[in-house]
C-alpha cells in the first residue's frame, strides 16, 4: 500500500517544465536554422537563452516530481520543492492532529510518542496562489489518506 499525494501547484508544474523545456528546444532549432540560412553565426547566441528554458524546465519539473507526500506501510514521507526529506515511521507516531485553522500550508500535526509535534507542510502552495487567496488550501485528501493509513497500521499491529 503505497499512496503519492501532490499539491495543485505540483501537478501543475509536471506540465509546465516540459513545456519550458519545449520553448528551449524551439529556441535552440531556431537559432541553429537561422544561422545556416542566413549564414550569420550571431544567431547562435540564441543558444544562450535554449540552455537555459532547458535547465529552467528540467530544474521545475525535478521540483515538481519532488515535492510530495506519500504513505507506504512503514509510515510516511515528505518533502518540498526544495529542502531536505522528513518521514515519520507508524511507531514512533502517537496521533495526528488536525492543524489551527490559520495554518493554510500545513496539511496535519503528527504527535510522536516522545512528545514532539512535527508540522506536514508537505503540500505547500504560494501564498498567490489561488487556492490560498480563495480562503486556504483544501488538506482534507491528504489528512483522510494519512488516518486512513495509521488505523490500518493499528489494525496489523492487534
Amino acid at each position: 500500500m503505497q499512496r503519492t499525494i501532490r499539491s495543485a501547484g505540483s501537478r501543475m508544474n509536471h506540465v509546465i517544465g516540459p513545456m519550458v523545456m519545449l520553448i528551449g528546444v524551439g529556441a535552440a532549432i531556431t537559432a541553429v536554422v537561422l544561422a545556416i540560412a542566413l549564414e550569420a553565426p550571431a544567431f547562435l547566441a540564441l543558444l544562450v537563452p535554449a540552455v537555459l528554458a532547458l535547465g529552467g524546465g528540467a530544474f521545475i519539473l525535478w521540483g515538481a516530481h519532488r515535492s510530495r507526500l506519500r504513505i507506504d506501510g512503514r509510515g510516511f514521507s515528505w518533502c518540498g520543492f526544495v529542502g531536505r526529506e522528513q518521514s515519520v515511521r507508524w511507531e514512533q507516531l502517537h496521533q495526528l492532529l488536525p492543524p489551527p485553522p490559520d495554518a493554510t500550508r500545513t496539511a496535519a500535526i503528527a504527535q510522536l510518542r516522545d512528545g514532539d509535534r512535527v508540522e506536514v507542510r508537505a503540500l505547500w502552495e504560494s501564498a498567490t496562489s489561488p487556492a490560498s487567496l480563495l480562503g486556504g488550501s483544501d488538506h482534507s485528501e491528504a489528512q483522510n489518506a494519512l488516518l486512513a493509513a495509521h488505523r490500518a497500521w493499528l489494525a496489523e499491529r492487534r
